[in-house]
């Protein structure tokens, strides 16, 4: 009898436990991006710290996301961050400090992944550095 018990409470765990995989097809139209700083056109000095802030959500699981700052004039990447998260919504919070003493242009580039093989959207913000 309790062998019994034991097997069943077993085959229910095991049941329970599985998970069914999303069949959804991809859909990086359908993600949502919403970056709060930096704001476009603002303009930053030596010194300042640059916060990168935005909101991500997906109808499905994120693969992850990428944030770029690159100069404008020149496509030189200043500041490169890659995190694989694999959830439907995130938050990004970070922070960066520009040292340079040229003024130059800068585009944030917040490309989000939806899939295991690259696929995703992007949204770019751009703003100014005067040193």
């Amino acid at each position: 009898m309790r062998s019994g018990i034991l097997v069943s409470l077993i085959l229910i765990t095991a049941i329970c436990s599985c998970q069914k995989k999303d069949s959804t097809a991809p859909d990086p139209a359908s993600v949502s991006i919403n970056i709060t700083s930096p704001a476009s056109g603002q303009v930053y000095h030596s010194g300042d710290t640059i916060s990168i802030d935005a909101d991500v959500t997906y109808t499905s699981e994120l693969h992850g996301y990428e944030v770029k700052i690159a100069d404008t004039a020149s496509g030189f990447v200043v500041y490169d961050d890659a995190q694989h998260v694999h959830d439907d919504h995130f938050n990004i919070h970070d922070k960066w400090v520009n040292t340079g003493t040229q003024a130059t242009g800068l585009k944030l580039t917040l490309t989000a992944i939806v899939d295991h093989d690259g696929g995703g959207t992007e949204k770019n913000i751009d703003f100014e550095y005067q040193p």
